[in-house]
């Protein structure tokens, strides 16, 4: 929402990416969600998060620390009119007993009183109005021991204060001001070493205009829910998800780390039908309480380096009618939500780090987690919606995080979604001392508590269950050695990965397999085959061995890439019944759609057209789901539209009539800008 030095005058958060080109609002994208498109499109990691009846497995916990560690709150300190401003020392003091690490925002001198008191790092949006390269690299200078990370410049796409540099606009602006930025960066000896984050963008096809871009060492998301359950915004149809944020880097690239700078559930249920410019409703607070613990969880589970959740206090008065005024998880008068206090008992949980003021550094206590042997059994079909995250101290305590992954909030009535509780059975390998549960809205007194024991009967709400785990005293041995001669090939969108096991292995019971950060899965024999992957990229991946003792090797690594075959949709035909409408008459539009590229169309993944009429969304066909074969065509009648159907009712006069293929950005193709056919259509008087 801001550069390093200054406020911008509109700071929506990001709202478009939840629109269609049209901007017809979040109705039409709800409506057109692919059921398959959540569950395919990375399908591999997904599935590593649903727990099902099986045999027991041994999985390797992430450290409970690192998970504290990639909890961001963005802040608006030099909004002077606003809570930030005129009631610093009270938002200061919430801020540090929240317990997050880090903050996003543009430079602010109070960002030295932060980091003094309480060791809270920022990551600095610059942008062009920054004031040019040299005085940011001096502003980086002077504050790098508080600096974590750099932004490019925000949402570029959408206002040109981001993307206006040396008299080029978007795209030449960004894509000559990122280069400049990152060359100054990395070629500085006091800030060579600060990780660079790539400008965010908040329309579809943006990112691939910015392409081929490398300046930056992590890309970007701006991954907003639209009031929807989490997982939503990482793998469903909107503009910022996953797929979307690797465009950025174009053909032949290698996947780059993703840092989502910000995301988030406001919560004005009174601002039109809780709806921001047309799009993102909102949720209720004990709604917003449930997602957002969930949120940092499920990007966590994904791989995603660091998360900000837009934002931390609510700014403006109107915060029941004015989305904009109330994303934060504290409101205006300095009253903090239901959520606020969900994210400090999680904090409060898991941290371990230690703010040492005096030395002005963070004590840590570093260590190498260990795997835990476990199933997670329960009825099928509640199962698929379980997701749970493996977390342990260096203690050795483990941290199961637990928690359904459904709608909390019905945004057509607006009431929150009572879900019941499933029942979950853990089943350990080996007993474990002592157990407890805490649920995140009850605050930090245990639910429940067991001695030894080898099971535990569970209820897993739809807010995350933490449950405590303590293990027997650990056995130490001598870790594994690694895997060896690893080795991968790619098709268009798989990846078979094969190695062999190391030398006196005897003990090993398997391998873990991670693709940049993301657990794919534990694998038995010495072979994994990851899917659903992007063409013309590459994926790095690290494969770990684990014996019987739950110790893990150093990991092995290698970059594979994929085929360079993507698909490229055209409009070669657009037409209409009855084919000479009158006034009044219900039309029904068709298009024929062509794949003239040289990859199919994902599989699984919907094939959509909308059509406008002078400018405007009418309706849309979105119930083909691929694939489409190169040189194949496919005849696409509209099934559904923004008020629910699939007719235009016709009006006198000459009209332009556009069908537009792949609208919502679903697919990576090799070209966007060929991707609609006009037509002129006249209803006589």
């Amino acid at each position: 929402m801001t550069d390093i030095f200054g406020r911008l005058t509109c700071h929506f958060p990001a709202v478009n990416p939840l629109k269609r080109l049209s901007y017809h609002g979040f109705d039409e994208i709800h409506r057109r969600l692919p059921i398959s498109f959540i569950a395919i499109l990375m399908l591999v990691p997904l599935l590593a998060l649903v727990t099902h009846n099986a045999m027991a497995a041994p999985e390797l916990a992430r450290s409970a620390d690192d998970f504290v560690d990639s909890i961001g709150v963005c802040t608006h300190w030099g909004y002077g009119d606003t809570p930030y401003g005129y009631a610093y020392p009270q938002v200061k003091k919430l801020l540090g007993e929240l317990g997050v690490r880090h903050i996003r925002d543009s430079y602010n001198p109070r960002m030295r009183d932060l980091y003094q008191t309480y060791g809270i790092n920022a990551t600095l949006i610059c942008g062009p109005q920054s004031g040019g390269i040299p005085s940011i690299i001096q502003t980086l200078q002077e504050n790098r021991y508080l600096t974590d990370m750099v932004e490019g410049p925000n949402e570029v796409d959408i206002f040109p204060s981001s993307a206006n540099w040396e008299g080029r606009t978007f795209p030449k602006g960004p894509i000559a001001f990122q280069m400049e930025l990152y060359s100054a960066i990395k070629s500085d000896p006091v800030t060579h070493d600060l990780g660079v984050i790539a400008p965010s963008t908040a329309r579809m096809g943006s990112n691939m205009q910015l392409a081929p871009m490398s300046s930056m060492d992590y890309v970007v998301m701006h991954s907003y829910a639209g009031g929807e359950p989490p997982e939503t915004s990482l793998y469903g149809g909107y503009v910022s998800n996953m797929v979307n944020a690797e465009r950025i880097l174009g053909p032949n690239a290698v996947e780059k780390p993703i840092v989502v700078t910000e995301c988030g559930y406001h919560t004005a249920l009174k601002s039109g039908g809780g709806v921001i410019a047309g799009v993102q409703p909102g949720v209720s607070e004990e709604a917003q309480a449930k997602y957002l613990p969930r949120l940092f969880a499920d990007y966590f589970n994904a791989g995603i380096v660091r998360t900000f959740s837009y934002e931390f206090i609510d700014e403006f008065k109107d915060e029941e009618t004015n989305a904009e005024a109330s994303f934060g998880i504290v409101g205006r008068n300095l009253t903090p939500k239901p959520a606020y206090y969900a994210i400090r008992n999680l904090i409060t949980l898991l941290n371990e780090a230690k703010w040492d003021a005096k030395t002005q550094h963070w004590v840590r206590m570093p260590f190498r987690p260990r795997a835990l042997d476990f199933t997670l059994q329960g009825d099928p079909k509640g199962m698929k919606n379980l997701r749970h995250l493996l977390l342990q101290k260096s203690n050795g305590h483990y941290y199961l995080l637990l928690w359904q992954e459904v709608s909390s909030f019905d945004l057509k009535t607006q009431k929150d979604i009572h879900n019941p509780s499933l029942p979950v059975t853990v089943r350990f390998k080996e007993p474990i001392r002592g157990a407890e549960t805490f649920l995140l809205t009850n605050g930090l007194s245990p639910l429940q508590t067991w001695g030894k024991t080898s099971v535990l009967k569970l209820q897993a709400p739809d807010q995350i269950l933490v449950v405590k785990l303590i293990p027997e005293p650990l056995i130490h041995g001598k870790s594994p050695l690694p895997p060896m001669q690893l080795k991968g090939e790619g098709t268009n969108s798989v990846v078979q990965l094969s190695w062999r096991a190391p030398a006196h292995g005897g003990d090993i019971v398997g391998y873990f397999v991670y693709r940049l950060g993301r657990y794919l899965g534990f694998t038995r024999p010495p072979h994994y085959t990851d899917g659903e992957l992007q063409p013309s990229l590459g994926y790095p991946y690290d494969i770990e061995c684990v014996n019987n003792i739950g110790e893990v090797s150093a990991p092995v690594k290698c970059i594979v890439r994929t085929t360079n075959k993507l698909p490229d949709l055209i409009v070669t035909n657009v037409s209409w019944i009855p084919v000479n409408p009158q006034m009044g008459d219900n039309v029904k539009f068709i298009a024929t759609v062509k794949n003239i590229g040289d990859g199919p169309t994902p599989d699984g993944v919907t094939v959509g057209v909308a059509f406008q009429v002078d400018g405007a969304v009418v309706d849309w066909s979105d119930t083909f789901n691929g694939p489409l074969e190169p040189r194949a065509s496919e005849t696409l009648q509209a099934d559904n539209g923004p008020k629910g159907t699939a007719f235009w009712k016709a009006v006198i006069g000459s009209h332009l009539i556009i069908a537009h293929v792949d609208d919502v950005g679903r697919i990576n193709e090799i070209n966007v800008n060929n991707n609609t056919l006009e037509k002129r259509m006249v209803i006589p008087p």
